[in-house]
């Protein structure tokens, strides 16, 4: 093989993979760019691979100087980026698309270079995963999100700024008033994200113990803890001093004061961990070798095996038609009314600093303006219209019946992002809520329910809350089964489910209870067949 022809594999093999690539890129552009997911910071990740795969520059040309490809131990990982990439673009699944080419990636210079280059090159290759959306991490926040508040009241209070904590919001009980709601993105997890991504490419350029790298890579977690917290203090001192649009304002753009204060602490900790560091030996020059670099036959069969299975798959998947997206019109587009009962829908104010809300009965106007303080308002709250993505829809109402029952109806329905619905069991408690062991309740054949006794912190008065999640084609209480199923609609059938979520709270009524669980049978078999037009029954 001459100088420049050994490369040709590579070079070839490269080009066939860029419309393997291409999704993940766009797919990375989309959620850089969505505000909802707050991953602003991932344009970095690509560069820091860059960074250092030039860094190891070096070791990167002597490998490549003395190639011993490997194609059969690549073809694995081809066939795994395959798969990947099938569901992906299949179910419009964001991850399996940046899967796929993670995998690629890493398949390529172990195709055509060897294991030598492969092991010099796998960590930057690899530190490209974190460019995954982290929303599915939001299910481990709530624990995160509680004790960043716990402290941060703790230190409001001890400095003389009077305020409780509701869950996971900060009130003020002092004046001026002010409240802060720390929502998922605020928990600090894609703070934590972002901080395992730098101390992993910072460790990797500035130590030489592996086992000094995991350490400052784990470090991650108590900085990035400390980070939020800051965030929050500045956040209530700004509330505090100046004005609750004052400390919004703060917080939207905290990340430029917070930052300086994460580098600072992972720039001394390194400092601390270099000392007494002993200096790895510089790997040695392989020198060259004809007969190991050559190519035989059956390396040349898999490497054309590999090229050919790239242009084939891509040409197939490109022939996938688009994700169709299923219609609500299976559900009203109303509640009604049942017998002996009166219905009332709320409003909600917007402004920060007054969020307000009241129940309208059946027929009364909608305000324009907020009566308290003349803001903007809506038929779902602030915290939901700043955590629900844009195309999901939200329905309220109060069922009062005349022996003087209430029960209040949430109706969630699902847009096209995977965010719009959660398991209620994430979410009440960061409302400041205790909740029981879950039941679940057969309330008929069709419709399961699951219930809990639900109680304020600080309480003793328990109430019934229930959910379940349905579809055009069952109802179901058990979150893995809508999560997997809906995975499944998207990969294999081409279709995005329209899931749903009901809630029903009593605050007469504890569900799990004999009484409890008769009131919420009567009550959702006379209105849960009202949820479904007369096409869908």
């Amino acid at each position: 093989m001459t100088k420049y022809f050994r490369h040709l594999p590579f070079l070839l093999l490269a080009l066939l993979a860029v419309p393997w690539l291409t999704p993940a890129v766009t797919s990375m552009h989309s959620t850089m760019t969505d505000a909802s997911q707050h991953m602003e910071y991932i344009w970095l990740i690509p560069c820091l691979s860059a960074l250092l795969l030039w860094q190891r520059r070096k070791q990167i040309l002597d490998a490549i100087r003395a190639p011993k490809p490997a194609p059969f131990l690549a073809l694995p990982l081809v066939l795994a980026s395959g798969f990947f990439l099938f569901f992906g673009l299949r179910g419009g699944q964001d991850r399996f698309l940046q899967t796929a080419a993670v995998l690629l990636l890493l398949a390529l210079p172990l195709a055509t270079y060897g294991k030598r280059l492969f092991r010099v090159v796998w960590f930057p290759i690899l530190l490209l995963a974190f460019v995954m959306p982290v929303g599915f991490l939001d299910n481990f926040t709530v624990p995160l999100r509680r004790a960043s508040v716990s402290v941060t009241a703790f230190i409001l209070n001890g400095l003389g700024i009077n305020v409780r904590q509701l869950g996971t919001a900060i009130i003020s009980t002092g004046t001026p008033p002010f409240q802060l709601d720390v929502a998922d993105p605020c928990s600090g997890i894609r703070s934590l994200v972002a901080l395992f991504v730098g101390t992993a490419a910072y460790g990797a350029f500035m130590l030489t113990s592996v086992k000094r790298r995991w350490v400052l890579f784990l470090s991650s977690v108590p900085i990035a803890f400390l980070g939020n917290i800051l965030r929050l203090l500045l956040t209530a001192f700004t509330c505090h001093f100046i004005s609750q649009q004052a400390g919004m304002t703060l917080h939207d753009h905290a990340l430029f004061i917070v930052a300086p204060f994460y580098a600072f602490i992972v720039f001394q900790f390194t400092d601390f961990l270099k000392k007494k560091q002993t200096v790895a030996p510089a790997p040695e020059v392989a020198t060259e070798n004809t007969a190991s670099r050559a190519l035989t036959h059956l390396r040349w069969g898999a490497l054309g095996l590999i090229a050919l299975f790239l242009v084939t798959f891509r040409g197939y998947a490109n022939k996938m038609p688009p994700l169709v997206f299923e219609s609500d019109d299976f559900l009203c587009s109303n509640f009604v009314e049942l017998p002996n009962a009166t219905m009332a829908f709320p409003w909600f104010c917007q402004d920060r600093t007054c969020l307000a809300s009241q129940n309208l009965t059946l027929g009364a106007p909608f305000p324009e303006r907020c009566p308290q303080c003349g803001g903007e308002v809506g038929k779902v709250s602030r915290a939901e219209q700043d955590i629900l993505p844009a195309d999901t829809q939200s329905r309220k109402v109060t069922y009062t019946f005349n022996n003087g029952d209430v029960f209040t109806v949430s109706l969630v329905i699902a847009g096209k992002n995977r965010m719009s619905i959660h398991r209620p069991e994430l979410c009440l408690p960061s409302q400041g809520y205790v909740l029981s062991e879950r039941k679940i309740l057969h309330l008929s054949d069709a419709l399961p329910m699951a219930t809990f006794s639900l109680r304020r912190e600080g309480h003793t008065h328990t109430s019934g809350f229930g959910y379940v999640f349905l579809n055009s084609r069952l109802a179901t209480t058990s979150n893995l089964h809508r999560v997997l199923g809906d995975s499944w609609q998207r990969s294999v059938h081409n279709r995005i489910q329209r899931w749903a979520m009901i809630t029903v709270r009593s605050p007469h009524y504890d569900f799990q209870t004999p009484e409890g669980e008769a009131a919420l049978r009567a009550f959702m078999l006379r209105f849960y067949p009202t949820l479904f037009t007369a096409t869908a029954q």
